[in-house]
């Protein structure tokens, strides 16, 4: 190692020890030193820094390495840990450091092992029930493992798309299956032991990790209470209001007690008001405690189903960056801040192929355009009358949701024609999202004669081709358009 001697006290030294040896250095400056000694300890002394790449402070070169080392470890990343064998899960995980939404998704898909896959044969007319029962069997790879979709009796290879639409049509499923309550105002899992014991709840909770991970849209369905459950593990009792009760019984129960207008009338319920836990006697001015039981008592028996969905979500340490920044994660799981995707969101990400302008081509290819836009905005409407009715038969019902009727909606056109039914959440992914809009003329020349084609789509690269022959009236648009969203969602071309 090369050696240097300190020009104020002459003491020998590694060259590396001199910086900082210089600045600690009582020894008296020599007046008999020579120039070139002088030359040398100012050199060494103004030697270059170098900036840290983890806490961005300066440091002489030959110290930056130790300092990296030692910096390294007070830095928080997400690091699995050895794997749990019994589950091919992650055991834990220590914490990113996330302070908004799009840093939650990124920490998340640096957690998804590329080297190996997670293959699934479904069957897309039975999910999401066959889905998760095929991935509780799954035992020979992990869900950490990147997602590859095959459905039964298509032929379509799954580059991206089919996962994207299996996660749609799985989180959406769930949704209706698995949980209840009015539209847009959160939803609480639904009261079945059946699917606690088969462990179903664990598995949904493993598809939303999976979902959020790889591309899949966000469970933001959510009642603040549950999601305060699945980040700290505890129900805050306090909180819990006839707001956050979502089971038509209880709803139901609750209209009863408010509404009685006499003991008589009240004691009609008594032995539904003691079954929910209460235990005082049942008088006119007690209401508030007999509707404070039944709140609790819809609530807290929920409690095993959201230990399972936790449970599940501990893939990808999910459930530990949801516990370290809860708001970072909010909107990903209650409604109010996810984007729905609408006709402007569609129309704005289309790129159509137009002919060369001025042409007879050109202008039949933008009246198509325009009927596009006319039957989402059409489909928008009635989406949002159906929704205010939702709400005032909700209100009759005391808040809680009924089935919907399989009407056609705006999400569905997206996922028919990307194979996602959500608004890209990162900003790259939104900046990058296009479906390019193409234009047959000649089908009937290559076909022969015929009297109807349907649009073309290919999900992987977001292209959608129309038949211009076919599609001459706004009437003749609607309705080829309707039918292929309704029955063309298979991945029958490759």
């Amino acid at each position: 190692m090369p050696k240097k001697i300190c020009s104020q006290c002459n003491e020998v030294m590694p060259l590396q020890m001199l910086p900082v040896h210089i600045n600690t250095c009582k020894g008296k400056f020599s007046p008999d030193e020579t120039d070139d000694e002088e030359s040398e300890l100012c050199i060494v002394k103004s030697k270059c820094k170098v900036i840290c790449p983890i806490c961005t402070k300066d440091f002489p070169e030959d110290e930056i390495t130790v300092h990296a080392s030692l910096c390294g470890d007070s830095f928080q990343c997400m690091v699995p840990e050895e794997n749990d064998q019994t589950t091919g899960t992650p055991a834990q995980t220590s914490v990113c450091t996330t302070d908004s939404v799009e840093d939650v998704l990124r920490c998340l898909e640096q957690q998804v092992d590329t080297t190996t896959e997670f293959k699934l044969c479904v069957d897309r007319e039975d999910l999401p029930d066959r889905g998760i029962l095929q991935l509780q069997r799954k035992k020979s790879a992990s869900p950490t493992s990147v997602l590859r979709v095959v459905f039964i009796g298509e032929a379509g290879v799954d580059t991206g798309a089919l996962r994207k639409e299996f996660l749609s049509d799985m989180i959406s499923g769930i949704e209706s299956r698995f949980f209840e309550g009015p539209e847009n105002k959160g939803k609480n899992p639904k009261y079945s032991l059946t699917d606690l014991d088969n462990e179903n709840f664990r598995t949904v909770g493993e598809i939303i990790a999976v979902s959020l991970a790889q591309g899949g849209p966000s469970p933001a369905f959510f009642k603040e209470w549950c999601y305060n459950f699945l980040c700290s593990g505890e129900v805050d009792f306090s909180c819990l209001s006839k707001e956050d009760v979502a089971d038509v019984e209880s709803s139901l129960l609750i209209s009863k007690v408010e509404d009685a207008a006499d003991i008589q009338s009240l004691m009609m319920w008594a032995d539904e008001i003691v079954s929910c836990g209460y235990t005082n006697q049942i008088k006119m001015d007690s209401k508030e405690s007999m509707i404070r039981a039944i709140v609790l008592h819809s609530t807290t028996r929920l409690i095993p189903m959201l230990q399972q969905l936790r449970k599940g979500m501990e893939l990808y340490g999910l459930v530990n960056l949801m516990a370290v920044n809860p708001e970072a994660c909010h909107s990903l799981f209650v409604p109010g801040k996810i984007l729905k995707p609408d006709a402007d969101f569609i129309m704005m990400s289309c790129q159509p192929h137009f002919s060369e302008k001025g042409t007879s081509r050109e202008r039949t290819e933008r009246k198509i355009i325009n009927f596009l836009q006319d039957f989402l905005q059409e489909i928008e409407a009635s989406e949002k009358t159906s929704e205010t009715f939702s709400n005032v038969t909700d209100g009759n019902t005391g808040g809680a949701g009924g089935e919907k009727s399989e009407s056609l909606a705006v999400q569905h056109v997206l996922q028919w024609m990307t194979g996602q039914s959500h608004v890209p959440i990162l900003p790259d992914e939104k900046r990058h999202f296009k479906i390019t809009c193409k234009f047959d003329h000649e089908c009937k020349e290559r076909l022969g004669d015929h009297s109807i084609c349907y649009p073309v789509v290919s999900a992987c690269t977001c292209t959608v081709t129309f038949p211009v022959q076919h599609l001459d009236t706004y009437t003749a648009f609607k309705t080829i358009m309707s039918t292929a969203v309704r029955y063309g969602g298979g991945f029958h071309r490759v």
